[in-house]
């Protein structure tokens, strides 16, 4: 029994060593250099296959025992490398564990409030992609519950207007526009989801949080202005807010000072001065603050509000009735 196991013993050592003389020697018979890219977060599984499907290594399983007990582990980068197709493992590892040449970036800041009008204009002007590409990327399709709460609407002006998250962004320089808008969309879904919103509930929620991002300038009244929505609606009061009009008017660029009377007469599902209820859709992106406003809004009985030209700060006098509102506009 002693001797079989001895042999069985043997056989595997025999078996080892030929793998690993394979992969000493096989690799004398290539010439020239490959030319591999590594993507940023590429773990070292994804790596062994990218090495085996470019001929540089014979055994995934072999690579990566190497690897694991290598001065390589947890070392190896991203980027673009030309390896030389006779290099040995250990080599090929070395030359991973080193910069590699890394693609070319542009940072791009997309302010809380911004419209899909607002983010396409920085878009293109970062060079990142085209008008017409980011058109065509707004009408494709992306797998994210929350959007299955947009209506289908003629009167809803971008499907994706309010779900692209606010935050700087770093895309790679020849990035798609269609990768670029995914990326906005994961990180809405990233912020939003520890809210446990109800998917059919988003539009709404964001429609309202839209209107509280253009309307708040301080963060302790956005929940008091959402409360101020509810209460107008539970009355079936039009909203009459400025912000929904200003989206009309300077076509989503909110680049106007004020609003005039005339603005308000503009026909549009988006005027909640001429429409009851709720705009057609959200007006902008917000921000994470006003969505959770939207969500909790703050239980009051005010109906009106407008901007304190006293304290001019930002803040906003709040009434529970016409007369009074009226008394306090100065």
């Amino acid at each position: 029994m002693r001797r079989k196991h001895k042999t069985f013993r043997l056989r595997l050592i025999l078996a080892i060593c030929i793998i690993i003389i394979a992969n000493l020697t096989i690799r004398s018979l290539k010439s020239g250099t490959v030319s591999i890219s590594i993507p940023e977060g590429t773990n070292s599984i994804e790596i062994a296959e990218i090495l085996k499907d470019n001929g540089l290594i014979n055994s995934k399983t072999y690579f990566l025992g190497r690897l694991y007990f290598s001065k390589y582990r947890g070392k190896l980068q991203y980027g673009k490398f030309k390896i030389d197709k006779n290099a040995f493992l250990n080599t090929i590892l070395k030359t991973l564990s080193q910069n590699g040449e890394k693609k070319a970036t542009v940072t791009v800041t997309i302010p809380e409030g911004f419209s899909v009008e607002m983010i396409e204009d920085r878009l293109v002007n970062a060079g990142l992609c085209t008008k017409a590409e980011f058109e065509e990327a707004l009408k494709a399709e992306y797998d994210y519950g929350f959007l299955a709460s947009v209506p289908k609407s003629k009167d809803i002006k971008y499907r994706l207007q309010g779900f692209l998250y606010p935050d700087t962004y770093e895309f790679y320089s020849d990035e798609t526009a269609k990768n670029i808008i995914d990326t906005m969309l994961k990180e809405f879904e990233k912020q939003v989801t520890p809210l446990n919103i109800p998917d059919g509930k988003f539009f709404e929620i964001v429609t309202k949080a839209s209107m509280i991002e253009r309307e708040a300038k301080l963060d302790s009244e956005r929940d008091i202005i959402a409360g101020v929505f509810e209460n107008r609606l539970k009355q079936n009061m039009r909203l009459q807010i400025d912000a929904t009009v200003a989206y009309v008017v300077t076509n989503g660029r909110y680049n106007v000072n004020r609003i005039y009377k005339r603005d308000l007469k503009t026909a549009s599902k988006y005027n909640t001065y001429l429409h009851s209820g709720l705009p057609a859709g959200p007006i902008c992106s917000p921000s994470i603050k006003s969505i959770k406003a939207a969500h909790n809004p703050a239980k009051h009985n005010y109906l009106y509000y407008h901007t304190d030209t006293t304290k001019n700060d930002g803040s906003h006098i709040f009434s529970n009735s016409y007369a009074e509102h009226a008394s306090t506009i100065k």
